[in-house]
């Protein structure tokens, strides 16, 4: 009986282990549809059970049954091996796809009987993803420019290689400049820069450029704003072209209305009074955008879209490394009320940090009103910021329709401001 409860504890495990080894045999099976009968080295109930002897071996191994665990293992991966040799020497078909599901099914059976069963579901779903695919993946690789590749290896180098040998800790003057989180500036922009290129080529400079400016400003309005303005510079036009900047102001807006509430949540009622005409400006000015854009399809499409490179990335980063060490010698000559003002510039570059910093004073420290006036004047310097940045890279006449977009909704946030004030 004291063995008993162990064993019942190891059913969920198995359970799964079956479904993984079910699931890749139904990939597998799938793709092998058209070969004849008796062909296949591995269908769906062979997979099955290497789910299951993979998750009988995590059982076992630290048993008394370990070494049968091993043997069986080594077992179905030599039958594994010489099946799909066999195969490859009948057929002439070079592809390991099919083994390696095999050996990775073992593996994620037994992953899921020694207390990784998430890790296990996760590998899982990932593989079924890869396995099945397949022929996108190759189309990929057929459109695939020498110039693609060379993005993508900046990417990997920014992401990959830099990053992670920055130390995370202030240096220079004031200790204001964090190398690490300098350097994220510059993966920010390069991976949602390099994502819009993917999306432009997929979809096209219209739909690739609107999709981006929705998703990527839910991480940054300001990277995307910098991405379009690229964009821009280097040919694109058309009334969708300019609308992702009024695009990722707004959802910059409707962004910050949520971390408020969450992390502010004291000054959200009055931050919402503040904030909201500007919201309204913003995606009245994106859906005219928008609808031009309709109106004039022929504008849309350009030329070449050109891959992105991390010039403007480097030299926003810099930017923000002027400002950091503004903001923080600002902050050692003054203290007291100067607070909150510093808190709203600091909202140039980063309007989440300037909500973080609101959230983490002391209680009582600002006044509602103060509070909600220091974020709304935040998001105001972080639009001119944008708008700046957008005349400056791509110029003033390529940027008319976006820049009047972004004047008109800050000129919406200027009022409220204004009017409080008085």
């Amino acid at each position: 009986m004291a063995s008993s409860a162990p064993a019942s504890s190891d059913l969920p495990g198995l359970a799964l282990a079956l479904a993984i080894g079910l699931l890749v045999g139904a990939e597998r099976g799938w793709q092998l549809r058209d070969a004849e009968a008796g062909r296949r080295v591995a269908g769906i109930r062979t997979f099955a059970i290497l789910g299951l002897i993979g998750g009988l071996a995590g059982t076992g191994l630290s048993g008394q049954a370990g070494a049968l665990m091993i043997v069986l293992v080594i077992g179905a991966t030599a039958a594994l091996l010489l099946g799909y040799s066999g195969d490859m020497r009948r057929d002439g078909n070079v592809s390991a796809t099919s083994t390696l599901a095999g050996l990775l099914t073992i593996g994620l059976g037994a992953m899921a009987t020694t207390g990784n069963m998430a890790l296990a579901s996760v590998g899982a779903g990932a593989a079924m993803i890869l396995l099945g695919s397949r022929d996108a993946l190759h189309r990929a690789i057929q459109v695939t420019s020498e110039s693609d590749i060379k993005a993508l290896l900046r990417l990997v180098l920014v992401v990959f290689v830099i990053l992670p040998l920055l130390p995370d800790a202030g240096m220079g003057p004031f200790g204001a400049l964090n190398p690490y989180r300098l350097w994220t500036i510059v993966v920010i922009i390069g991976s949602i820069s390099f994502v819009g290129y993917i999306l432009v080529r997929w979809l096209g400079e219209r739909r690739g450029a609107l999709l981006t400016a929705a998703v990527g400003s839910l991480v940054s309005s300001t990277a995307v704003t910098v991405a379009g303005a690229r964009r821009i510079r280097d040919g694109a036009s058309g009334s969708g072209a300019q609308a992702t900047v009024a695009i990722a102001s707004s959802v910059m807006l409707v962004r910050s209305l949520f971390l408020v509430g969450l992390i502010a949540p004291f000054s959200l009622a009055p931050f919402s009074a503040l904030v909201l005409p500007g919201l309204l400006v913003s995606t009245l000015a994106s859906a005219l955008l928008l609808d031009l854009g309709h109106a004039r399809p022929a504008e849309v499409e350009t030329g070449a879209v050109r891959p992105p490179g991390l010039g403007l990335a480097l030299m926003f980063a810099a930017t923000v490394s002027v400002l950091s060490v503004a903001s923080a010698w600002a902050q050692a000559r003054w203290d007291g009320e100067s607070g909150a003002i510093l808190i709203a510039i600091g909202g140039l570059v980063d309007i989440d940090a300037a909500i973080a910093a609101i959230g983490a004073l002391p209680p009582g420290t600002l006044s509602v009103h103060v509070a909600a006036l220091t974020l709304a004047a935040a998001t105001l310097f972080n639009t001119l910021f944008k708008l700046g940045l957008f005349v400056v890279i791509a110029g003033w006449r390529r940027t008319l329709p976006g820049a009047m977009a972004l004047a008109a909704g800050a000129s919406a946030l200027l009022i409220p401001i204004a009017i409080t004030l008085l």
